[in-house]
């Protein structure tokens, strides 16, 4: 007897061999499989379930993923992965939005880099936040939606995430304690956020018309959609975040805050604000650059041509400057601004552990 090879014969044995190949690959690891729940893993709140249906419903997903391998580099925040997923990470979600591209930063630790205010103004649009953003814009998102993608964003990293979320809550509303006091206050409690060694501290770029061009271009590049094309912290994101973006046209503010003080605010950020971390960005002759830009920002420097832009300008400018400077600048202080901190981790960066970050409130929130 000869088994006749009819289309249905061949086609019915195709069919049996996919199944088999489907259940044998996937079917059979998914009955075997079944990892705990890891440190941090936990289910979601039903706020945080409503964002994640319009994280998906949006597209989030095709430029964002959510996991990172030991090779990564690219975190939330920009900065070294600091956490390697694991199985366990996953156990409370039906469908893992792992994704495949990473056209933007990895998401899977976002939860409590930034805080609630700059997501509410870079969902709004993207470039008043991190200017060389290819996002989209998501303004037509309604407010409860907006709230509860937030919401959803900020629990990405679990329990590590709820963490970092607490403890940036708690600084804001420390911050803005001073903040609604008065203007004063509010300088005050910022400086006391800075090692005491890093206070004194004068800019070690000599402030010539190079470095003040330099700086007013890396201003323009990154910083007016929260502080403002004219440096008075009415950028377009403004309107977003508690307490506002600093003035740069206020002499109060020039004069209580050293060059060392806006060093530590452009790299680490400043705990209690939507002032993220630049240290990942910028380097530290951009930094420098720009905090020499900062002090001409009262004099003109935003509003007068580039061909006008002189040391002479900056308001804390010193005569030993010497017109361009050269050779003449006093520079910076010897410090070792670490030995100041019990934990020299303590202004939070992406790449910070929640070991590395035990016992900083009561350095950051004084």
């Amino acid at each position: 007897m000869h088994l006749r090879m009819s289309f249905g014969t061949v086609f019915a044995g195709a069919v049996l061999m996919v199944m088999t190949s489907v259940f044998m690959t996937v079917g059979l690891s998914s009955l075997s499989f079944q990892p705990a729940p890891s440190d941090i893993a936990r289910p979601l709140t039903a706020q945080e379930a409503r964002g994640r249906q319009i994280y998906i419903s949006n597209g989030c997903v095709y430029c964002h993923t959510q996991y990172v391998r030991p090779q990564d580099w690219n975190a939330a925040g920009g900065g070294k992965a600091s956490r390697v997923a694991q199985a366990g990470d996953y156990v409370f979600l039906q469908t893992m939005l792992l994704g495949s591209e990473r056209t933007g930063p990895d998401l899977s630790q976002e939860g409590g880099i930034h805080p609630d205010d700059w997501h509410k103004a870079h969902f709004k649009n993207p470039r008043y936040t991190s200017p060389q953003s290819i996002m989209p814009q998501f303004s037509f998102i309604k407010d409860q939606e907006l709230d509860d993608l937030i919401a959803y964003v900020q629990s990405l990293g679990g329990k590590a995430a709820d963490a970092r979320v607490s403890q940036m809550r708690a600084q804001q509303d420390e911050v803005l304690k001073g903040w609604y006091t008065s203007y004063e206050t509010h300088l005050a409690q910022i400086k006391e956020m800075v090692p005491p060694t890093w206070r004194d501290l004068k800019s070690a770029m000599t402030p010539t018309t190079r470095s003040l061009l330099h700086g007013k271009q890396i201003f323009l590049s990154n910083c007016v959609g929260c502080h403002g094309q004219n440096g008075n912290g009415r950028g377009p994101a403004s309107s977003s975040m508690k307490p506002d973006p600093a003035d740069f046209t206020r002499v109060e503010l020039q004069v209580s805050a050293s060059d060392g003080q806006f060093y530590q605010y452009l790299l680490f950020g400043l705990p209690g604000t939507s002032m993220p971390a630049w240290g990942d960005f910028l380097t530290v002759n951009d930094i420098w650059d720009t905090i020499n830009f900062l002090r001409t920002i009262p004099k003109g420097g935003l509003t007068l041509p580039d061909s006008e832009l002189k040391p002479e300008m900056m308001l804390n400018y010193d005569p030993r400057y010497g017109g361009e400077g050269a050779g003449k600048y006093p520079g910076p202080q010897p410090s070792n601004p670490d030995k100041a901190l019990d934990n020299p981790y303590c202004y939070i960066t992406p790449a910070a552990s929640a070991t590395q970050t035990a016992g900083c409130e009561k350095l950051v929130q004084k």
